[in-house]
């Protein structure tokens, strides 16, 4: 009879992972500790993965209403000064408002960073074709697969440009 590899608690450990869902993350989290290195995505990929399809859908395709149905929290807070309440539906009702009074609002993804919960996005904000863009430093925090919490920073776009380097 031959005896058992001692890496077979480590391969159930890694099996066991793939299976957890997004809402899961934070058990694979722990577990890619564990094992660090086998390739197995981390919870701050599969948050990355999430802000940025909310993010694709929300704005990208300007369907904000769908997108914070399918990607946040019921009890989503918002931190942006503008947006009456923080909550949700003050929210949705923001963007749904920016989009309507916009020519042709155009975002774009620059770079994404994600460390654990936190999720955060550099992006460029065109509000219609040939319109100087605003700079717009965005953080959401989630929790089990779901975006409850969001700042913002917006960079309006410079009167003047004396450094040779673009904010984008």
């Amino acid at each position: 009879m031959q005896a058992r590899p001692r890496s077979t608690p480590n391969f159930v450990l890694a099996l066991s992972c793939c299976l957890l869902t997004v809402s899961g993350c934070q058990a694979a989290k722990a577990a890619d500790d564990h094992r660090a290195g086998n390739g197995r995505a981390s919870c701050a990929d599969d948050n990355k993965a999430i802000v940025l399809s909310f993010y694709q859908q929300a704005l990208v395709e300007l369907q904000p209403r769908l997108a914070f149905e399918r990607y946040a929290s019921p009890d989503f807070i918002e931190h942006k000064p503008d947006v009456a309440e923080g909550t949700r539906e003050a929210t949705i009702s923001f963007l749904e408002e920016l989009i309507a009074n916009v020519p042709e609002p155009r975002w774009e993804i620059i770079r994404t960073i994600a460390e654990g919960d936190l999720v955060f996005l550099h992006a460029r904000f065109t509000p219609a074709a040939g319109a100087p863009a605003y700079a717009v430093a965005d953080v959401f925090r989630l929790q089990d697969g779901r975006i409850v919490e969001h700042w913002d920073v917006v960079g309006a776009p410079p009167k003047t440009q004396p450094n040779p380097h673009s904010r984008f």
